[in-house]
Protein backbone atom coordinates (compact mmCIF):
# COMPACT_ATOMS: atom_id res chain seq x y z
CA UNK A 1 0.00 0.00 0.00
CA UNK A 2 1.66 3.64 -0.87
CA UNK A 3 0.19 7.41 -0.84
CA UNK A 4 0.73 8.62 -4.07
CA UNK A 5 2.06 11.87 -2.03
CA UNK A 6 3.51 9.97 1.10
CA UNK A 7 0.72 11.33 3.48
CA UNK A 8 1.26 8.47 5.81
CA UNK A 9 3.45 7.23 8.63
CA UNK A 10 3.78 4.77 11.09
CA UNK A 11 4.88 4.36 14.77
CA UNK A 12 7.50 2.37 15.85
CA UNK A 13 7.94 1.35 19.62
CA UNK A 14 10.40 -1.55 18.39
CA UNK A 15 13.52 0.86 19.14
CA UNK A 16 14.19 2.35 22.25
CA UNK A 17 12.03 5.85 23.36
CA UNK A 18 10.55 4.73 19.79
CA UNK A 19 9.98 6.90 17.01
CA UNK A 20 7.53 8.06 14.28
CA UNK A 21 7.95 6.36 10.69
CA UNK A 22 6.97 9.30 7.81
CA UNK A 23 6.72 8.26 4.61
CA UNK A 24 9.68 9.82 1.71
CA UNK A 25 10.61 9.45 -1.56
CA UNK A 26 13.66 8.31 -2.60
CA UNK A 27 15.68 11.51 -1.79
CA UNK A 28 14.17 11.71 1.82
CA UNK A 29 11.69 14.35 0.95
CA UNK A 30 8.26 13.89 2.97
CA UNK A 31 4.81 15.26 2.07
CA UNK A 32 4.36 19.05 2.47
CA UNK A 33 1.28 18.18 4.39
CA UNK A 34 3.27 17.22 7.46
CA UNK A 35 4.50 20.73 7.73
CA UNK A 36 2.37 22.54 9.69
CA UNK A 37 2.16 19.36 12.56
CA UNK A 38 5.89 18.16 12.84
CA UNK A 39 5.90 19.56 16.39
CA UNK A 40 3.08 18.12 17.79
CA UNK A 41 5.06 14.51 17.26
CA UNK A 42 6.36 14.07 21.23
CA UNK A 43 9.41 11.94 19.76
CA UNK A 44 11.51 11.62 17.80
CA UNK A 45 11.03 10.64 13.61
CA UNK A 46 12.63 9.72 10.88
CA UNK A 47 11.52 9.45 7.11
CA UNK A 48 11.27 5.83 5.76
CA UNK A 49 14.00 6.52 3.82
CA UNK A 50 16.63 7.22 6.66
CA UNK A 51 14.35 4.19 8.65
CA UNK A 52 15.69 1.74 5.61
CA UNK A 53 11.63 1.01 4.94
CA UNK A 54 9.92 1.49 1.46
CA UNK A 55 7.05 4.62 1.06
CA UNK A 56 4.42 1.98 2.03
CA UNK A 57 6.08 1.59 5.54
CA UNK A 58 5.37 -2.01 5.78
CA UNK A 59 7.80 -4.89 4.48
CA UNK A 60 7.48 -6.26 1.60
CA UNK A 61 5.80 -10.05 1.34
CA UNK A 62 6.98 -12.06 -1.66
CA UNK A 63 4.72 -14.82 -0.10
CA UNK A 64 2.68 -15.38 -3.45
CA UNK A 65 2.80 -19.07 -4.36
CA UNK A 66 -0.39 -20.29 -3.91
CA UNK A 67 -0.48 -24.24 -5.36
CA UNK A 68 -3.96 -25.90 -5.71
CA UNK A 69 -5.06 -29.85 -6.65
CA UNK A 70 -8.52 -30.92 -7.49
CA UNK A 71 -9.63 -34.74 -7.60
CA UNK A 72 -12.87 -36.31 -9.22
CA UNK A 73 -13.04 -40.13 -8.95
CA UNK A 74 -16.19 -42.22 -10.06
CA UNK A 75 -15.20 -45.57 -8.86
CA UNK A 76 -17.35 -48.73 -10.76
CA UNK A 77 -18.52 -48.89 -13.88
CA UNK A 78 -22.38 -47.56 -12.35
CA UNK A 79 -20.97 -43.84 -11.96
CA UNK A 80 -23.35 -43.90 -9.12
CA UNK A 81 -20.61 -42.67 -6.71
CA UNK A 82 -18.57 -39.67 -6.89
CA UNK A 83 -15.64 -39.03 -4.75
CA UNK A 84 -14.47 -35.35 -4.82
CA UNK A 85 -10.82 -34.32 -2.72
CA UNK A 86 -9.32 -31.08 -3.49
CA UNK A 87 -6.56 -28.88 -1.37
CA UNK A 88 -4.96 -25.95 -2.05
CA UNK A 89 -3.46 -22.32 -0.39
CA UNK A 90 -5.33 -19.14 -1.19
CA UNK A 91 -3.64 -15.69 -0.71
CA UNK A 92 -6.19 -12.91 1.21
CA UNK A 93 -6.65 -9.69 0.93
CA UNK A 94 -6.33 -7.78 4.46
CA UNK A 95 -9.99 -6.20 6.08
CA UNK A 96 -10.37 -2.81 3.95
CA UNK A 97 -11.05 -0.77 6.68
CA UNK A 98 -7.43 -1.69 8.25
CA UNK A 99 -5.86 0.53 5.44
CA UNK A 100 -6.49 3.83 6.76
CA UNK A 101 -4.55 3.41 10.10
CA UNK A 102 -1.38 4.38 8.12
CA UNK A 103 -3.26 7.88 7.56
CA UNK A 104 -4.75 8.66 11.04
CA UNK A 105 -1.66 9.39 12.91
CA UNK A 106 0.60 12.53 12.96
CA UNK A 107 1.78 14.72 11.07
CA UNK A 108 -1.26 13.96 8.60
CA UNK A 109 -3.88 13.27 11.39
CA UNK A 110 -4.14 15.00 14.34
CA UNK A 111 -7.64 14.23 16.89
CA UNK A 112 -7.96 17.41 19.66
CA UNK A 113 -11.16 18.07 21.92
CA UNK A 114 -11.94 21.74 23.00
CA UNK A 115 -14.51 22.29 25.33
CA UNK A 116 -15.99 25.50 27.04
CA UNK A 117 -18.80 25.70 30.26
CA UNK A 118 -21.82 24.79 28.88
CA UNK A 119 -23.04 28.19 29.90
CA UNK A 120 -20.39 30.12 28.02
CA UNK A 121 -20.68 31.59 24.79
CA UNK A 122 -18.59 29.04 22.56
CA UNK A 123 -15.71 31.02 20.66
CA UNK A 124 -15.23 31.15 16.72
CA UNK A 125 -12.77 28.24 17.00
CA UNK A 126 -10.67 28.20 13.61
CA UNK A 127 -8.25 24.73 12.59
CA UNK A 128 -5.05 26.85 13.26
CA UNK A 129 -6.35 28.30 17.03
CA UNK A 130 -7.57 25.01 17.98
CA UNK A 131 -4.09 23.73 17.16
CA UNK A 132 -2.93 26.53 19.33
CA UNK A 133 -4.93 25.03 22.05
CA UNK A 134 -2.79 23.03 24.82
CA UNK A 135 -3.29 19.50 25.14
CA UNK A 136 -4.49 17.44 27.74
CA UNK A 137 -2.86 14.02 28.45
CA UNK A 138 -0.40 12.29 25.99
CA UNK A 139 -0.59 11.81 22.14
CA UNK A 140 -2.19 8.74 20.71
CA UNK A 141 -2.39 7.24 17.16
CA UNK A 142 -3.01 4.44 14.84
CA UNK A 143 -0.34 2.35 13.30
CA UNK A 144 0.07 -0.92 11.14
CA UNK A 145 3.17 -3.34 12.73
CA UNK A 146 6.60 -2.94 10.35
CA UNK A 147 6.77 -6.90 10.14
CA UNK A 148 3.83 -7.29 6.72
CA UNK A 149 3.11 -10.64 6.45
CA UNK A 150 0.58 -12.12 3.56
CA UNK A 151 -2.49 -13.97 4.96
CA UNK A 152 -2.80 -17.30 3.15
CA UNK A 153 -5.40 -19.65 3.74
CA UNK A 154 -4.61 -23.56 3.41
CA UNK A 155 -7.95 -25.25 2.60
CA UNK A 156 -8.59 -29.12 2.46
CA UNK A 157 -11.80 -30.63 1.27
CA UNK A 158 -13.56 -34.22 0.22
CA UNK A 159 -16.62 -35.28 -0.43
CA UNK A 160 -18.41 -37.85 -1.41
CA UNK A 161 -22.01 -38.00 -3.05
CA UNK A 162 -24.18 -41.37 -3.95
CA UNK A 163 -26.99 -41.53 -5.62
CA UNK A 164 -29.68 -43.82 -3.99
CA UNK A 165 -32.08 -43.78 -6.76
CA UNK A 166 -32.88 -41.77 -9.91
CA UNK A 167 -34.01 -38.62 -7.60
CA UNK A 168 -32.75 -38.85 -4.30
CA UNK A 169 -29.00 -38.05 -4.03
CA UNK A 170 -27.07 -38.46 -0.85
CA UNK A 171 -23.49 -36.20 0.27
CA UNK A 172 -21.25 -36.14 2.60
CA UNK A 173 -18.81 -33.44 3.15
CA UNK A 174 -15.44 -32.51 4.83
CA UNK A 175 -14.11 -29.16 4.97
CA UNK A 176 -10.79 -27.66 6.98
CA UNK A 177 -9.24 -24.66 6.34
CA UNK A 178 -5.97 -22.95 8.29
CA UNK A 179 -5.13 -19.50 8.37
CA UNK A 180 -1.99 -17.89 8.94
CA UNK A 181 -0.85 -14.60 9.14
CA UNK A 182 -4.28 -12.58 9.40
CA UNK A 183 -4.25 -8.90 10.46
CA UNK A 184 -5.78 -8.70 13.82
CA UNK A 185 -6.19 -5.31 16.11
CA UNK A 186 -3.95 -4.97 19.68
CA UNK A 187 -2.75 -2.49 21.26
CA UNK A 188 0.59 -1.03 21.87
CA UNK A 189 2.52 0.95 24.89
CA UNK A 190 0.63 -0.88 27.35
CA UNK A 191 2.00 -0.37 30.61
CA UNK A 192 2.68 -3.46 32.97
CA UNK A 193 -0.30 -3.32 35.40
CA UNK A 194 0.43 -1.83 39.09
CA UNK A 195 -0.59 0.85 41.30
CA UNK A 196 -0.22 4.73 40.47
CA UNK A 197 0.04 7.14 37.47
CA UNK A 198 -0.14 4.84 34.03
CA UNK A 199 1.53 7.25 31.82
CA UNK A 200 4.73 7.16 33.41
CA UNK A 201 4.93 3.18 33.74
CA UNK A 202 4.54 3.40 30.26
CA UNK A 203 7.21 2.10 27.75
CA UNK A 204 7.18 5.43 26.06
CA UNK A 205 5.68 7.82 28.68
CA UNK A 206 5.45 10.51 25.74
CA UNK A 207 2.96 8.52 24.27
CA UNK A 208 -0.48 7.07 25.23
CA UNK A 209 -2.13 3.84 23.94
CA UNK A 210 -1.46 2.99 20.15
CA UNK A 211 -4.02 0.85 18.52
CA UNK A 212 -2.51 -1.01 16.06
CA UNK A 213 -2.82 -3.69 13.36
CA UNK A 214 -0.72 -6.92 13.81
CA UNK A 215 -0.04 -9.68 11.12
CA UNK A 216 0.36 -12.96 12.60
CA UNK A 217 -3.36 -13.94 13.40
CA UNK A 218 -4.03 -17.50 12.67
CA UNK A 219 -7.52 -19.32 13.11
CA UNK A 220 -8.58 -23.00 12.06
CA UNK A 221 -12.09 -24.61 10.69
CA UNK A 222 -13.29 -28.10 10.81
CA UNK A 223 -16.80 -29.03 9.59
CA UNK A 224 -18.68 -31.98 8.39
CA UNK A 225 -21.85 -31.63 6.31
CA UNK A 226 -24.56 -34.38 5.12
CA UNK A 227 -27.07 -33.14 2.94
CA UNK A 228 -29.60 -35.32 1.10
CA UNK A 229 -31.81 -33.86 -1.86
CA UNK A 230 -34.79 -34.98 -3.67
CA UNK A 231 -35.04 -34.01 -6.90
CA UNK A 232 -38.80 -33.14 -8.69
CA UNK A 233 -40.81 -36.55 -8.57
CA UNK A 234 -44.65 -36.60 -8.21
CA UNK A 235 -44.60 -32.84 -7.50
CA UNK A 236 -42.32 -32.73 -4.26
CA UNK A 237 -38.57 -31.64 -4.33
CA UNK A 238 -36.68 -31.75 -1.13
CA UNK A 239 -33.54 -30.63 0.43
CA UNK A 240 -31.99 -31.21 3.92
CA UNK A 241 -28.20 -30.08 5.35
CA UNK A 242 -26.74 -30.47 8.42
CA UNK A 243 -23.30 -29.30 9.33
CA UNK A 244 -20.89 -29.55 12.64
CA UNK A 245 -18.27 -27.31 13.03
CA UNK A 246 -15.81 -25.74 15.14
CA UNK A 247 -13.65 -23.05 14.54
CA UNK A 248 -10.59 -21.47 17.06
CA UNK A 249 -8.74 -18.26 16.34
CA UNK A 250 -7.31 -15.50 18.51
CA UNK A 251 -9.24 -12.75 16.90
CA UNK A 252 -12.99 -13.05 14.60
CA UNK A 253 -12.76 -9.59 13.45
CA UNK A 254 -10.31 -6.75 12.80
CA UNK A 255 -12.72 -4.80 15.02
CA UNK A 256 -15.18 -4.93 17.82
CA UNK A 257 -18.21 -6.51 17.08
CA UNK A 258 -21.67 -7.75 19.58
CA UNK A 259 -19.46 -10.94 20.19
CA UNK A 260 -16.25 -9.22 21.22
CA UNK A 261 -14.21 -6.42 21.02
CA UNK A 262 -11.62 -8.14 19.17
CA UNK A 263 -8.68 -6.57 21.53
CA UNK A 264 -6.11 -9.01 23.51
CA UNK A 265 -6.62 -8.46 27.76
CA UNK A 266 -2.85 -8.93 27.98
CA UNK A 267 -1.27 -7.95 25.15
CA UNK A 268 1.86 -9.79 26.45
CA UNK A 269 0.58 -12.88 26.42
CA UNK A 270 -1.40 -13.46 23.17
CA UNK A 271 -1.52 -17.00 23.83
CA UNK A 272 -4.49 -16.51 26.22
CA UNK A 273 -6.56 -15.10 23.05
CA UNK A 274 -6.82 -18.69 21.87
CA UNK A 275 -10.40 -19.60 21.51
CA UNK A 276 -13.78 -20.76 19.63
CA UNK A 277 -14.58 -18.02 17.52
CA UNK A 278 -17.53 -15.41 17.98
CA UNK A 279 -18.74 -17.08 14.79
CA UNK A 280 -18.83 -20.46 15.83
CA UNK A 281 -21.95 -21.85 15.49
CA UNK A 282 -21.68 -25.62 16.50
CA UNK A 283 -24.68 -26.86 14.66
CA UNK A 284 -26.89 -25.84 11.98
CA UNK A 285 -29.50 -27.52 9.77
CA UNK A 286 -31.51 -26.16 6.82
CA UNK A 287 -34.37 -27.95 4.87
CA UNK A 288 -36.67 -26.43 2.34
CA UNK A 289 -39.18 -28.20 0.16
CA UNK A 290 -41.50 -26.92 -3.01
CA UNK A 291 -44.52 -29.24 -3.44
CA UNK A 292 -46.66 -28.64 -6.06
CA UNK A 293 -50.32 -29.34 -4.92
CA UNK A 294 -52.51 -32.15 -7.24
CA UNK A 295 -54.90 -30.33 -9.22
CA UNK A 296 -57.93 -30.47 -6.66
CA UNK A 297 -60.91 -29.65 -9.59
CA UNK A 298 -61.05 -32.83 -12.00
CA UNK A 299 -64.68 -32.57 -12.73
CA UNK A 300 -65.48 -29.17 -12.08
CA UNK A 301 -67.05 -25.98 -14.28
CA UNK A 302 -64.33 -23.72 -16.39
CA UNK A 303 -63.71 -21.36 -13.43
CA UNK A 304 -62.99 -24.25 -10.42
CA UNK A 305 -60.87 -25.84 -12.65
CA UNK A 306 -58.67 -22.51 -13.26
CA UNK A 307 -58.88 -21.59 -9.52
CA UNK A 308 -57.85 -25.52 -8.37
CA UNK A 309 -54.98 -25.91 -10.43
CA UNK A 310 -51.73 -24.75 -10.31
CA UNK A 311 -51.21 -24.04 -6.62
CA UNK A 312 -47.59 -24.63 -5.41
CA UNK A 313 -46.87 -24.93 -1.28
CA UNK A 314 -42.99 -24.12 0.10
CA UNK A 315 -41.14 -23.79 3.16
CA UNK A 316 -38.08 -23.00 4.47
CA UNK A 317 -36.69 -24.17 7.95
CA UNK A 318 -33.35 -23.20 9.44
CA UNK A 319 -31.62 -24.54 12.65
CA UNK A 320 -28.43 -22.77 14.13
CA UNK A 321 -26.79 -22.98 17.92
CA UNK A 322 -25.49 -19.87 19.20
CA UNK A 323 -21.68 -18.84 19.02
CA UNK A 324 -20.04 -18.17 21.86
CA UNK A 325 -19.29 -14.45 23.06
CA UNK A 326 -16.75 -12.54 26.01
CA UNK A 327 -17.43 -11.42 29.23
CA UNK A 328 -15.76 -8.37 29.74
CA UNK A 329 -15.29 -5.38 32.89
CA UNK A 330 -16.12 -2.06 32.07
CA UNK A 331 -13.56 -0.83 34.01
CA UNK A 332 -9.99 -0.37 34.21
CA UNK A 333 -9.27 -3.24 36.51
CA UNK A 334 -5.36 -3.57 35.98
CA UNK A 335 -5.16 0.12 36.12
CA UNK A 336 -3.05 0.24 32.38
CA UNK A 337 -5.41 2.58 30.59
CA UNK A 338 -8.28 2.45 27.97
CA UNK A 339 -7.80 0.13 24.89
CA UNK A 340 -7.39 -3.62 26.15
CA UNK A 341 -10.57 -5.77 27.19
CA UNK A 342 -9.82 -6.86 29.98
CA UNK A 343 -12.27 -9.72 31.45
CA UNK A 344 -13.33 -10.37 35.16
CA UNK A 345 -12.59 -13.56 36.82
CA UNK A 346 -14.99 -17.13 36.33
CA UNK A 347 -15.62 -18.92 39.07
CA UNK A 348 -17.74 -21.66 37.35
CA UNK A 349 -19.74 -22.21 34.45
CA UNK A 350 -21.89 -19.43 32.83
CA UNK A 351 -23.65 -22.12 30.91
CA UNK A 352 -25.15 -24.09 32.98
CA UNK A 353 -27.28 -23.70 35.49
CA UNK A 354 -29.16 -20.72 34.12
CA UNK A 355 -32.72 -20.47 33.09
CA UNK A 356 -31.83 -18.89 30.07
CA UNK A 357 -34.74 -16.38 29.84
CA UNK A 358 -34.52 -12.54 28.54
CA UNK A 359 -33.87 -11.37 31.79
CA UNK A 360 -30.99 -13.48 32.75
CA UNK A 361 -29.50 -15.81 29.95
CA UNK A 362 -27.01 -17.53 31.48
CA UNK A 363 -25.41 -17.36 34.85
CA UNK A 364 -24.28 -14.20 35.89
CA UNK A 365 -22.79 -14.73 39.07
CA UNK A 366 -20.20 -17.64 37.48
CA UNK A 367 -17.92 -13.90 37.14
CA UNK A 368 -16.21 -11.81 39.97
CA UNK A 369 -13.87 -8.82 39.93
CA UNK A 370 -9.97 -9.73 39.62
CA UNK A 371 -8.04 -8.68 42.42
CA UNK A 372 -6.63 -5.02 42.01
CA UNK A 373 -3.90 -4.39 39.27
CA UNK A 374 -4.74 -7.85 37.88
CA UNK A 375 -5.96 -9.34 34.95
CA UNK A 376 -8.90 -11.83 35.48
CA UNK A 377 -8.85 -15.69 34.97
CA UNK A 378 -11.88 -15.79 32.36
CA UNK A 379 -11.17 -17.00 29.07
CA UNK A 380 -12.39 -15.31 25.88
CA UNK A 381 -15.63 -16.77 23.86
CA UNK A 382 -16.44 -18.80 27.36
CA UNK A 383 -20.80 -18.22 27.36
CA UNK A 384 -23.08 -18.93 24.54
CA UNK A 385 -25.11 -16.60 22.83
CA UNK A 386 -28.57 -17.75 22.03
CA UNK A 387 -29.34 -20.08 19.13
CA UNK A 388 -31.52 -19.18 15.97
CA UNK A 389 -34.46 -21.07 14.88
CA UNK A 390 -36.81 -20.29 11.86
CA UNK A 391 -39.58 -21.21 9.73
CA UNK A 392 -40.55 -19.61 6.44
CA UNK A 393 -43.53 -20.97 4.42
CA UNK A 394 -45.38 -19.66 1.18
CA UNK A 395 -48.39 -20.51 -1.36
CA UNK A 396 -48.40 -19.75 -4.91
CA UNK A 397 -50.84 -19.83 -7.10
CA UNK A 398 -50.27 -19.14 -11.16
CA UNK A 399 -52.56 -18.09 -13.77
CA UNK A 400 -51.76 -18.97 -17.25
CA UNK A 401 -52.78 -15.63 -19.18
CA UNK A 402 -50.77 -17.13 -22.85
CA UNK A 403 -48.08 -18.70 -24.09
CA UNK A 404 -46.08 -15.11 -22.81
CA UNK A 405 -48.14 -14.38 -19.94
CA UNK A 406 -48.22 -15.44 -16.48
CA UNK A 407 -49.75 -14.24 -13.31
CA UNK A 408 -48.45 -15.06 -9.78
CA UNK A 409 -50.31 -14.83 -6.88
CA UNK A 410 -48.25 -15.54 -3.54
CA UNK A 411 -48.96 -15.90 0.20
CA UNK A 412 -45.96 -15.94 2.32
CA UNK A 413 -45.24 -15.73 6.28
CA UNK A 414 -42.21 -15.25 7.46
CA UNK A 415 -41.34 -16.92 10.61
CA UNK A 416 -44.42 -18.86 10.58
CA UNK A 417 -44.62 -19.60 14.31
CA UNK A 418 -43.91 -16.31 15.27
CA UNK A 419 -40.61 -17.46 17.29
CA UNK A 420 -38.59 -14.75 19.32
CA UNK A 421 -34.52 -15.24 18.66
CA UNK A 422 -32.50 -13.16 21.07
CA UNK A 423 -29.58 -11.05 20.16
CA UNK A 424 -26.51 -11.68 21.98
CA UNK A 425 -27.06 -10.67 25.52
CA UNK A 426 -25.36 -7.85 27.53
CA UNK A 427 -21.69 -9.08 28.15
CA UNK A 428 -20.56 -6.18 30.46
CA UNK A 429 -19.66 -7.48 33.79
CA UNK A 430 -21.59 -5.94 36.70
CA UNK A 431 -23.04 -3.24 34.72
CA UNK A 432 -27.86 -3.56 35.49
CA UNK A 433 -28.33 -5.16 32.21
CA UNK A 434 -25.46 -7.67 32.34
CA UNK A 435 -26.85 -11.10 31.17
CA UNK A 436 -30.04 -9.58 29.64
Amino acid sequence: MKDIDNRISAIDLSVPGGRFVIASDRAGNISRAAQSLLSEIPIPYVTSKDAGWTRGLLRPSYRRFAPRFGLVWSPGKSAMTVINAGIGVFLNQWAYSVQQSLAQTLPFFFAKSVSAPADALVPPYRTGSVLLVPANGAVGGNTMLHDFKTEYAKNVSLSIQRLLTPTLEVEANYLGSWIVGADSSTVLNVPVPGPGAIGPRRPVPQLSNITAIRWDGYSTFHSVTFKAEKRVSHGLAASASYMVSKAIDDASDPGATTYEVNLPQDVRNMRAERALASFDHRHRFIGSFSYAVPDLSRGSTAALSALGRAWRLSGIVTLQSGAPFTVNLGTDRANIGTGPAQRPNATCDPNAGGAQTAQQWFNTSCFSLPDAFTFGNAGRNTVFSPGYSNVDASLQKDVHLSERARLEFRFEIFNLFNRVNFDVPNRIAFTPNFGR
